[in-house]
């Protein structure tokens, strides 16, 4: 360095864990009367805190074909930034009742994240349960689940047999029969 400069320094804070960091920076220059100079460093190191609103969510019990959401919030209680990634932790791939709007993303500090969980049942009887894992960089995992049961049409007849006596050949005759469907939605048949 020349007579009369000044140099810019640099230091940098990366904190991989939460702790406290204490340091020392030791400046030793030639031909100055003390040699030294000394800059003592702090530092925290935080990490990201969620918690959930619920770990499990039932469904019940819902007709094929219909659709339920439940909302999932996320809420970061920290002073920093909380990245996170949701994966399903036993997909086999073969029921897809269940479906999530975000499987990623960053809540801010003291704020809240929804993700939006959809339920829609296909197999009548068929009880779907799927598991969730939060993951935080750098922070918490949480875990959280989902049950609900497929129910079918709820379909019946006014009769289970009907008798149409003795017919006169050439001739017919009528009898009345009723489907009823007391289900939420439409069925075919």
């Amino acid at each position: 360095m020349g007579p009369r400069q000044k140099q810019e320094l640099t230091i940098t804070f990366t904190p991989e864990e939460a702790k406290v960091i204490v340091a020392t920076v030791v400046f030793k220059f030639s031909g100055s009367e003390d040699g030294t100079k000394v800059l003592k460093l702090s530092a925290i190191g935080k990490y990201p805190f969620l918690t959930i609103n619920h770990e499990k969510f039932d469904f019940e019990t819902l007709l094929v074909g219909k659709v339920v959401q439940k909302d999932v919030i996320l809420k970061n209680n920290s002073l920093v930034p909380a990245e996170f990634h949701v994966e399903k932790v036993n997909d086999d791939g073969k029921d897809p009742s269940f479906s999530i709007d975000n499987y990623s993303g960053v809540v801010p500090p003291n704020a809240s994240f929804k993700i939006t969980v959809k339920y829609v049942p296909s197999t009548v009887g068929l009880t779907s349960c799927t598991q969730y894992s939060v993951k935080v960089v750098g922070g918490n995992n949480l875990n959280f689940s989902c049950i609900g049961q497929a129910e079918g049409f709820n379909v019946s007849l006014s009769a289970k047999s009907m008798h149409f006596g003795e017919v006169q050949l050439g001739s017919n005759t009528n009898r009345l029969l009723n489907i009823c469907n007391d289900s939420d939605l439409p069925t075919t048949f």
